[in-house]
C-alpha cells in the first residue's frame, strides 16, 4: 500500500497529465506561485507593506509550508522515476536534490525561512523572487526554451566570447583614441568598457560620447559591427528553436504512423495520443494536420504496394518500409 500510494504520488506530482487530481494540483501550484510572485512585488512597496503586512506575512507562511510539503514529498517519490532507483532508494534521492528542479525548490523556500528565523536582509527578501523559476517546471515553453539553450550552449558561449573580445578591442580604441581628450570617460580601458558594451550592443545610452573625429569614425564602425554580433545569439536560439520543433513533430508523426500501420491508432487517441502531443508542445491544429497526413501516406503506401506486401517488408523495430524490395517482389 506504501509503495502504491508513493507511485499514485510520483504520477501526481511528476507526471501532470494524469488525471484530473494530478492537473487540479499543479495548476494550484502554479497559481501558487504567481500568487507569491504578486505579493513580494506588492510587499517591496513600503505604503502598501505598512497596509497589508500582516496578511503578506501569513501568506508567506501558507506558501512556506505547502512549498515545504511538495518539496519533501517530490524528493520522497524521487525512487519511482525507474527501477533502479527503487533499488537503490538512499542514492536515487541524493542524486534528486542535485538536480536543477530540485536545487529551485529548495532555493526557494531557504530564504523565507531565514526571514521567519530573524535574518532580515534585504536580499533574502529578493532571493524569494527565486519561486517564479519553479513555473519551468509546468510550462512547456519554459522547457522549450531550457532543451534549446542546452543544446545550443556551445555555440552561443563561442558567439558571447567574440562579443566579449570585441568589447575589449573597442574599449582599448576608444581609450587609445580619445583618453587624452576625455579621461574622467576613456582615461582608462575599464572606464572605456561601459562605453564599448553599449555600443556594441546597439544599445546607446548617450551618456557618453566620443568628441573627436577620429572617436567618431571608431564609433560608427563599432556600431556596424555590434548590429550583427549582439544579434548573433539570437539567431542561433532562433535556428535552435526551430530544429527542436522540427525533431518534436517528427519525433510524433513517426509515433502516429507506426500506431495507424499497427491498427492501434483508436487504443492511443484518447490517451497517449493527447499525452504525447501535450508533452512534446505541439499544438490541436498542427497535430490535426499531422495525422491526416499520416493517414493519407498510410492509405497511398497501401493502394501502391498492397497490404500484404506492404506489412511484409515492414520493420518491426523501427516500422520503416523498405520500398525497393517490394517493388522487386512486385
Amino acid at each position: 500500500m506504501k509503495v502504491s500510494s508513493r507511485k499514485w504520488l510520483y504520477q501526481v506530482l511528476e507526471q501532470y497529465e494524469q488525471g484530473v487530481c494530478s492537473r487540479v494540483i499543479n495548476i494550484s501550484l502554479m497559481i501558487l506561485i504567481l500568487a507569491n510572485v504578486a505579493s513580494i512585488v506588492a510587499s517591496s512597496e513600503e505604503s502598501i507593506n505598512k497596509r497589508f503586512g500582516d496578511y503578506f506575512l501569513y501568506f508567506e507562511i501558507f506558501s512556506l509550508i505547502v512549498f515545504t510539503i511538495e518539496y519533501l514529498l517530490r524528493v520522497w517519490v524521487s525512487v519511482e522515476r525507474s527501477e533502479k532507483d527503487l533499488a537503490q532508494p538512499l542514492k536515487s534521492r541524493l542524486r534528486h536534490l542535485l538536480t536543477p528542479m530540485a536545487l529551485i525548490d529548495l532555493l526557494a523556500i531557504l530564504p523565507s525561512i531565514l526571514l521567519l528565523l530573524g535574518s532580515d536582509f534585504l536580499i533574502l527578501r529578493v532571493l524569494r523572487l527565486i519561486r517564479i523559476f519553479k513555473l519551468t517546471r509546468y510550462s512547456r515553453s519554459m522547457e522549450l526554451l531550457i532543451t534549446v539553450s542546452k543544446q545550443e550552449a556551445e555555440t552561443i558561449l563561442s558567439a558571447i566570447f567574440i562579443l566579449i573580445i570585441l568589447i575589449i578591442v573597442s574599449a582599448t580604441g576608444i581609450h587609445i583614441v580619445e583618453g587624452d581628450i576625455q579621461p574622467d570617460e576613456f582615461g582608462s580601458i575599464p572606464r572605456a568598457l561601459w562605453w564599448a558594451t553599449v555600443t556594441l550592443t546597439t544599445v546607446g545610452y548617450g551618456d557618453v560620447v566620443p568628441i573627436t573625429p577620429l572617436g567618431r569614425m571608431l564609433g560608427i564602425v563599432i556600431v556596424i559591427t555590434g548590429i550583427g554580433m549582439a544579434a548573433l545569439p539570437a539567431g542561433i536560439m532562433a535556428s535552435g528553436f526551430t530544429a527542436e520543433i522540427s525533431r518534436r513533430r517528427e519525433r510524433f508523426k513517426t509515433a502516429i504512423m507506426s500506431w495507424i500501420e499497427e491498427d492501434t491508432f483508436s487504443e492511443h487517441e484518447g490517451s497517449d495520443f493527447v499525452l504525447l502531443r501535450e508533452n512534446l508542445g505541439i499544438t490541436r491544429a498542427d497535430a490535426a494536420l499531422m495525422l491526416r497526413e499520416a493517414r493519407a501516406e498510410h492509405r497511398r503506401s497501401i493502394h501502391r504496394f498492397g497490404d500484404h506486401n506492404y506489412m511484409q517488408h515492414k520493420c518491426p523495430k523501427c516500422g520503416f518500409i523498405n520500398k525497393e524490395d517490394i517493388n522487386k517482389d512486385s
